[in-house]
């Protein structure tokens, strides 16, 4: 077992239980990654080949609040890929951050999709920006994050 593998864990906890509560586990699985490459002005992206990458120096600094938004948000593009879309912000995206409880400036309505992510998040006791940190610090983390991703599939496909 890695010793980064609790945390890796705790991400796709995080990612199965927003899947489950927001689309009904409809999204497919996706590569958690976080990297130090990207530009401070990029949190996070989600690509076409159903990955999501964290800017690991922005995980130093945000709280798990905002690390769960960034992974929603991220979520949202995959949704968009799912059904055929090219991403972006447009009006299906806006929609569906309404639809989750993500209105910008705002707090998440207890009541709502993302609500419920929150409570099952202090329910578990899951911090994912705390994982998030302690992965990026790890100097193998790209390749424990690919072997542990190979491994999350092949459990859901068993």
């Amino acid at each position: 077992m890695y010793e980064i593998e609790p945390a890796l864990a705790v991400l796709y906890d995080s990612f199965r239980i927003m899947n489950h509560v927001c689309w009904q586990g409809s999204l497919p699985p996706c590569l958690l990654r976080l990297s130090h490459r990207l530009s401070p002005r990029t949190l996070a992206y989600a690509g076409t080949d159903f990955r999501i990458v964290f800017n690991a120096g922005h995980c130093q600094r945000i709280d798990d609040s905002d690390f769960l938004q960034i992974m929603a948000h991220e979520m949202i593009h995959i949704w968009q890929y799912t059904r055929g879309k090219r991403g972006g912000h447009g009006r299906d995206f806006r929609n569906e951050q309404l639809r989750l409880g993500l209105v910008l400036g705002r707090e998440i309505p207890p009541d709502s999709p993302m609500g419920y992510v929150f409570f099952m998040h202090r329910l578990k006791d899951l911090h994912p920006a705390e994982a998030a940190r302690k992965i990026a610090v790890h100097r193998n983390h790209r390749t424990y994050e690919a072997d542990y991703f190979n491994q999350f599939t092949n459990k859901q496909n068993n």
